[in-house]
């Protein structure tokens, strides 16, 4: 089932506000590197040309997303993140602040902090291969009829989460090419995705 890409489906507070809070080196790596293997970016002949992929870190009781739409830049600033300080899963809204609002999966990225406060990194990216392969990988996985940007989608990956502990990998079956993954490091999140897409090559 394929979905629109980069369309925020939940309601949100934003305050535009300059001084945004550092965001950690190993973030901009990771992102790097994801970019360079079109985990992350914008394509032409993919997704109706919409960037895809995101990625974000907890900050206190908050958490650091990619901006929305952010996908096509090859570098990003910390400008380029916005700060998530307050959710509820249940009422499909968050608060936000930063140069530019929040990625359209910030809600997504919410349901797996709030699954484990060990959680610290949150990876989202697109990849065909291992979405593809998923079964064959074992990955748990949410519904193919739960499309993302929705309050079930996100309730459901909580719990899916939950289940794994601070670190794992889930497949979003209803979410075109969607793979999501953290960890309790950025080279923990980051390494479960390069896991699997060694895996499915083997």
């Amino acid at each position: 089932m394929a979905e629109q890409e980069g369309v925020i489906k939940f309601s949100f507070e934003f305050q535009k506000r300059e001084n945004v809070p550092e965001v950690p080196w190993e973030v901009q790596a990771w992102r790097d590197l994801f970019v360079r293997y079109e985990l992350i970016g914008q394509l032409p002949g993919r997704y109706d040309g919409f960037g895809f992929g995101n990625l974000s870190c907890r900050v206190g009781a908050a958490f650091s997303i990619t901006a929305t739409q952010t996908g096509g830049l090859k570098c990003l600033e910390d400008s380029d993140y916005a700060l998530v300080d307050d959710w509820s899963l249940a009422r499909n809204h968050l608060s936000a602040s930063g140069v530019k609002e929040p990625s359209s999966e910030s809600l997504t990225h919410a349901a797996i902090y709030d699954s484990d406060p060990g959680v610290q990194f949150v990876f989202h990216v697109h990849s065909p291969a291992i979405w593809q392969a998923r079964q064959q990988l074992r990955l748990p996985e949410t519904s193919a009829e739960i499309p993302y940007g929705t309050v079930l989608m996100a309730q459901t990956l909580k719990s899916l989460a939950r289940e794994l502990g601070p670190d794992g990998i889930i497949a979003m079956a209803g979410h075109e090419d969607g793979i999501i993954s953290w960890s309790t490091t950025a080279v923990g999140a980051g390494s479960l995705i390069f896991k699997a897409l060694h895996q499915q090559m083997s």
